[in-house]
């Protein structure tokens, strides 16, 4: 063996207490860590000598390559480099973590970042579970990020890796792997309403890194989306009241964020019919010790959609800027979407006669020449400061410009007999909009009490909406869901109020007139006591919540009605791990909001009665399992929602309450159970009846758009005889149900079954992922769902996706 001297390439200098570690590499695939005296680690102007070392052979320095089919569970999820920044790291069963795989020599004190407090959000995104479908953690309200073990609620968050390997471009299809919820829209359609615990969640209801009003409207593009958060049952304590009175759920987008490690991804991609995109992301951090961090999403596709004759196109570009110091950290999230659809759209269906009409094709496009987009742009920063070293001061503002045109309502096929012959309702064109300013704030800390430990949190909020919404129409048709005939189409409206519609006009010459404004407005206060080292957790809390709105009308923009009224809203909740951290047995009792009402009908018998925000109420007990490798949790819940409806008698008109009851079952489980093998999913077992109706006649039925059972499971495997392959499938499953109150109409069960392929591998350096997916295989056709009382909705057909990413 021969001597060979090298001159030290130093890569870092790291201080630790007194004493600095300077991290040096050789020509040779050697690396040396020194303990230097932290006076000659601040002297740049010092050198140090040659060093002798033995080497083997020499070699020429080659560029460290990532393994083709990454060891940790998170990785091999995703050949894409987490997005968002990793304070605390879980370990896999396998020693591995949920970081991505590093690339070459690890280096002591690399990135430099200031990791964020127990007490604060930004840039403390909770890690990735085993296997990196799903994370350990998710975003509680205004309780901030914590671990699902010590949750005691249902929630599951997902995260990009599975967005991508599922190649899910729409907030549907992500949502399509949860066994609490369905779509409340048809598939394809320019707006995506879901059901979560058998009630209404609308996509104008979504909140965007925790506040509501600021989320896109009608698709939510995922390409810039770290992770997408579901919060089963009501979450007026954590979240205030939703902008339109959701119940059953919530759903969080978080956006994506420079990561500690750079990432350059370049996705081109094929969606059939005959649609084209790319994608590109591209994210870095900067500065002495990386305190700023840049991250760009950007998206383009178009072409022809698995709809007959119908062609859309997508557009995003979205920014996401961020600073974190030791004390204070900012951030900024900007965006602009637009979605246009062009030649038709996806329908809902009523029914007339003795039974429902078979479902037609999937791919049926009943409105065929009409047009419909959307457009939002959006801006919102946060900030965070610690007062002291458990305690942090928070606040965010956003504002959200949201437009629509077209045909994105009424797209009905009302009365469908056997034979699928129906009178179309009259087809509407819309032109309307909606300005959205959010704004939150308050203080979170933790502090002890001799044996008991407290994690206090106050914060206010407030929504400010301002919308219009104005249309055009036409008289009512003759068509048939299996031949359907080109509709007449409708004007848009006029854009000068009580003027006629002129061409060449652009639909925005003026803004249309203000139709409505809702302000929420709330403050909370909630405390965690814990104790016996976290073992039993006790979290109670109360919110004010005030709601004020107004309608006016459209041609005059004369008030028409308003509405201000408050409501005290509690919540408790308790954990309880009885044995280790393994286990956490959990109860909620929360509640849920929605808008009350006054009644504004002369003829009305309460004419001007006012009505309080309606309270609806939820118990909850279950228990979650962690095994490191894979988690279950089991929950048992019973929701009631109050709601008033219209009874006509003898000539009087009077409002009178309503009452659904939901009662359920959920299981859900998540993680890689086998190094290799992924799984996901869960069943679901519901019951909701109407407990209370106002005339009396559907007092005792199953609620509309409640399955028994609901199952979702999706499951990954690393081919062992096939390095760098990954093969994927999943089945969906939704027993009958009722689509209308008077329980007349039944829909049939359903199967449907989506199957995957994605390659991983390295050429010349660059780390490329090639993937596959089908969803709905086999083709099936099928009533899917309710859009609302009496209307039924139709799954996607057979959808072909096809990408390849380069990772730079």
């Amino acid at each position: 063996m021969t001597k060979k001297h090298s001159r030290f390439s130093c890569l870092d200098i790291s201080t630790i207490g007194k004493k600095s570690l300077l991290v040096c590499s050789l020509g040779a695939p050697v690396v040396i860590a020194l303990e230097a005296a932290s006076a000659l680690a601040q002297n740049g102007s010092q050198t140090l000598p040659p060093v002798t070392v033995d080497a083997p052979r020499e070699k020429p320095q080659a560029k460290p390559q990532q393994q083709t089919r990454p060891v940790t569970s998170s990785a091999r999820a995703s050949s894409v480099h987490p997005s968002g920044p990793r304070p605390h790291v879980a370990s896999t069963p396998h020693g591995a973590t949920s970081a991505a795989p590093q690339v070459g020599p690890a280096l002591l004190g690399a990135t430099g970042v200031a990791p964020s407090p127990p007490t604060g959000e930004i840039g403390n995104l909770p890690p990735a579970y085993a296997g990196g479908e799903i994370a350990r953690g998710a975003r509680l309200g205004m309780l901030g990020n914590r671990d699902f073990m010590d949750t005691p609620f249902n929630v599951t968050s997902y995260t990009s890796a599975l967005i991508q390997n599922q190649q899910a471009r729409t907030l549907q299809q992500v949502l399509e792997n949860d066994p609490s919820v369905r779509m409340a829209t048809s598939a394809g359609h320019i707006r995506e309403n879901f059901r979560i615990r058998g009630f209404p969640v609308l996509g104008s209801e979504l909140a965007l890194n925790g506040m509501y009003g600021l989320a896109p409207d009608g698709h939510v593009p995922t390409e810039f989306l770290e992770r997408v958060e579901v919060l089963k049952g009501p979450g007026a304590l954590l979240n205030g009241m939703a902008p339109f009175g959701a119940v059953g759920g919530s759903i969080n987008l978080v956006t994506k964020h420079a990561g500690d490690a750079p990432i350059t991804s370049v996705s081109t991609d094929y969606t059939s019919s005959s649609q084209f995109g790319t994608h590109i992301d591209v994210g870095r951090r900067g500065g002495d010790h990386n305190q700023f961090g840049v991250r760009y999403n950007g998206v383009y596709r178009s072409g022809g959609t698995a709809l007959d004759e119908q062609w859309k196109v997508r557009g995003l570009n979205a920014l996401a800027l961020d600073f974190r110091e030791e004390r204070i950290r900012l951030s900024i999230d900007a965006y602009h979407s637009q979605e246009i659809f062009k030649n038709g759209s996806a329908f809902f269906a009523s029914f007339s006669g003795i039974g429902v009409a078979a479902a037609p094709s999937a791919s049926t496009n009943l409105f065929v020449g009409s047009n419909a987009r959307f457009e939002n742009k959006a801006v919102m920063a946060r900030g965070e400061l610690d007062v002291a070293e458990n305690v942090t001061i928070f606040a965010g503002i956003g504002f959200l410009d949201s437009r629509n045109f077209g045909f994105t309502n009424g797209t009905q096929a009302t009365g469908v007999n056997l034979l699928g012959n129906y009178s179309g309702a009259r087809i509407v064109n819309l032109r309307g909009y909606t300005n959205s300013l959010s704004t939150q704030g308050g203080i979170r800390g933790q502090l002890d009490t001799g044996p008991l430990r407290h994690q206090f949190v106050l914060s206010a909020s407030a929504l400010k909406l301002s919308q219009s919404s104005e249309f055009g129409s036409i008289s009512p048709y003759r068509s048939n869901i299996y031949l359907p005939v080109v509709p007449p189409q409708a004007p848009p409206p006029p854009i000068i109020p009580n003027t006629a519609f002129r061409l060449g006009q652009p639909y925005f010459a003026t803004d249309p007139r203000k139709t409505g404004e809702t302000y929420l407005a709330s403050l909370a206060f909630a405390d965690t006591i814990s104790a016996f080292d976290e073992r039993i957790q006790l979290i109670g809390g109360l919110r004010s919540q005030r709601v004020m709105t107004k309608t006016f009308q459209a041609n005059t923009g004369i008030e028409t009605n308003a509405y201000d009224s408050h409501r005290l809203s509690p919540a408790f909740a308790l954990i309880v791990k009885p044995f280790d951290n393994r286990l956490s047995l959990y109860a909620n009792y929360i509640e849920g909001l929605s808008q009350g009402l006054r009644v504004t009908n002369p003829l009305a018998t309460n004419f001007n009665e006012s009505f309080p925000p309606f309270v609806s109420k939820q118990i909850e007990t279950g228990a979650k399992l962690d095994l490191g490798i894979l988690a279950n949790t089991l929950s048992f819940y019973e929701i009631t929602q109050p709601t008033l409806s219209t009874v006509t008698s003898g000539g009087r008109i009077s409002y009178q309450p309503v009452r659904q009851r939901n009662q359920g079952i959920e299981w859900n489980v998540f993680g890689e159970p086998i190094e290799g093998f992924r799984v996901l999913g869960g069943v679901s077992y519901m019951i909701g009846v109407i407990t209370q109706s106002a005339d009396g006649k559907t007092t005792g039925k199953n609620a509309f758009g409640i399955p028994r059972w609901q199952a979702n499971l999706y499951g990954e495997w690393d081919l062992p005889y096939l390095v760098g392959v990954t093969v994927e499938g999943r089945v969906i499953y939704t027993s009958a149900l009722y689509v209308d109150s008077l329980n007349y109409y039944r829909l049939p069960e359903w199967a449907r079954f989506d199957a995957g392929l994605r390659y991983a591998t390295n050429i010349y350096g660059v780390d490329m992922t090639l993937r596959a997916n089908v969803n709905n295989l086999f083709d099936h056709s099928y009533w899917s769902g309710a859009f609302n009382d009496g209307f039924a909705t139709l799954d996607t057909p057979r959808t072909v996706l096809l990408s390849t990413t380069f990772n730079f």
